[in-house]
């Protein structure tokens, strides 16, 4: 055997003799890692590095950790065990804070569905409480619209009514002389400003012609008076000026009551 093969295996037993085995080791890695650890937390804490914190009573890195020193006698197991107790509560927190943040949000989108169901029934009852309002309003218009039309209903059937009713007969009367104006005004009981009135439709109808034919229409003599409305006077269509007359008052004064009103209408629809 040469004595470089000799001097070789002798250095490989005596290394071998002076390295502990991997199984032991593992908990001075252990150990070493966690004071690492220590150390960068409490230089991430303070600001400071650790070398120029204040001089502090001394602590192993076993002691802060809340970890025993390891016990050379005890088993791989024991010396680790601290160690995994310790990141098995690491990894408890950290689910207690992932479930913690799971009902969190839960809660928020519970609270946050509870406002929007809120907020859609308050839409809903204004929603419903202005359809309701315009259903009222439109029943009031209607109501109102179909009371104007029985009204005006009614009115028509009164007129329909006076006019289907035959006239009171006029008293014969004798025998006119003068002007067909003055045995108006007679008629008048002199009063001045109905004949006045009366002068002034009786002149725009007819020029007081008891001849006078609208040549559109049935409108005849010193009234104008159609077929139809002089059936309503009780005298009959003649050319007579004077029963003109009469026929023409009695008309007046079934429908307006008086000569100037008559003409008042016919100022302004020009027809009376």
């Amino acid at each position: 055997m040469s004595p470089r093969t000799t001097s070789h295996r002798s250095t490989r037993s005596i290394r071998s003799r002076l390295t502990p085995p991997s199984a032991v080791r593992r908990p001075s890695l252990y150990l070493a890692a966690a004071a690492a650890g220590a150390v960068l937390i409490g230089t991430v804490t303070t600001g400071e590095p650790a070398a120029q914190a204040e001089p502090a009573a001394a602590v192993s890195i076993a002691d802060q950790l809340g970890i025993s020193a390891a016990d050379p006698t005890a088993s791989v197991e024991d010396q680790i065990a601290p160690l995994e107790q310790l990141a098995a509560s690491r990894s408890q927190r950290e689910a207690e804070q992932v479930q913690a943040a799971k009902v969190q949000r839960a809660a928020d989108k519970a609270a946050a569905e509870k406002e929007a169901a809120r907020k859609a029934a308050e839409e809903a009852a204004r929603k419903e409480a202005a359809e309701k309002a315009a259903a009222e309003e439109a029943a009031r218009e209607e109501a109102e619209r179909q009371a104007a039309a029985e009204e005006e209903a009614a009115r028509e059937a009164e007129a329909a009514e006076a006019a289907a009713e035959p006239a009171p007969a006029a008293a014969p009367a004798a025998t006119p002389s003068g002007s067909f104006q003055d045995y108006a005004l007679s008629q008048l009981g002199g009063d001045g400003s109905q004949f006045s009135c009366l002068e002034s439709l009786w002149g725009k109808e007819s020029g007081w012609n008891p001849n006078a034919q609208n040549p559109t229409s049935t409108a005849y003599g010193i009234p104008q008076f159609l077929d139809s409305t002089w059936a309503g006077t009780g005298i009959a269509k003649t050319s007579d000026g004077y029963r003109q007359i009469d026929a023409g008052l009695i008309y007046i004064n079934s429908r307006y009551g008086s000569p100037c009103a008559a003409w008042s209408h016919s100022q302004a629809n020009n027809w009376y």
